[in-house]
């Protein structure tokens, strides 16, 4: 039964209504292969964050979430992406499906990704939303229709970035508590791990991402 739900703590299939008495109470859970594990109880079910440390720029990170076809590469039990719309360098729609196994019907979700770089402190804030609507239901799928999902990737030095990744966990249907438990930590941190082998590509290596949000690559002299 663990590996049915623990993509769910990947893309934070939830609401984030949160009680606003614990606005951060975090209890600290584990710390495993280098990414902290953090719990807290939320009005409707559970939040989890996560911080780690990733050898590359905040920059090289963005290009990474940039890239949406190469999400099944890295998103633990993401069988299908693509983008549905390119707003802008700051803005974008894209849709992702997961593979359930049999009797489970798969889910799929449709999210609007925004970025905002904080011109002092260089800080990059990823924030994901989901737009159930902004395409029809597939067949056969299940469609989340709540979904939040922030990362905020704080510069440590000229080529290391903290990555802090908050989510909650509200995906609907009838999931066992004791599944979601389970799932707190093998899908994030293996997701986690898949996405710092790729950032050591050499195509992001000289990824710059301006204060305006726009992309672009620096030229080797």
């Amino acid at each position: 039964m663990k590996n049915i739900f623990c993509f769910f703590l990947l893309f934070a299939f939830s609401s984030l209504q949160t009680n606003s008495n614990a606005q951060e109470n975090w209890v600290f859970q584990k710390e495993k292969n280098g990414v902290k594990i953090y719990k807290r109880k939320a009005t409707e079910g559970h939040e989890i964050k996560l911080v780690t440390t990733f050898n590359a720029t905040p920059a090289a990170l963005v290009a990474l979430f940039n890239n949406v076809p190469e999400y099944p590469k890295w998103g633990y039990k993401v069988a299908h992406s693509e983008l549905l719309k390119r707003v802008s360098d700051t803005e974008f729609y894209y849709y992702s499906r997961f593979d359930f196994p049999w009797p489970l019907d798969d889910r799929d979700v449709v999210m609007h990704t925004t970025v905002v770089t904080d011109a002092t402190t260089k800080m990059v804030t990823l924030t994901s939303k989901a737009a159930p609507n902004y395409i029809p239901e597939k067949e056969g799928i299940v469609r989340v229709r709540k979904a939040n999902v922030s990362w905020t990737l704080t510069p440590n030095g000229d080529a290391a970035t903290v990555g802090e990744y908050r989510l909650s966990l509200l995906p609907g249907g009838l999931l066992p508590d004791a599944s979601v438990s389970l799932a707190s930590d093998t899908g994030p941190v293996e997701t986690v791990q898949k996405m710092k082998n790729l950032l050591k590509e050499e195509r992001y290596k000289n990824v710059k991402w301006g204060l305006g949000g726009k992309r672009r690559v620096a030229r080797s002299r």
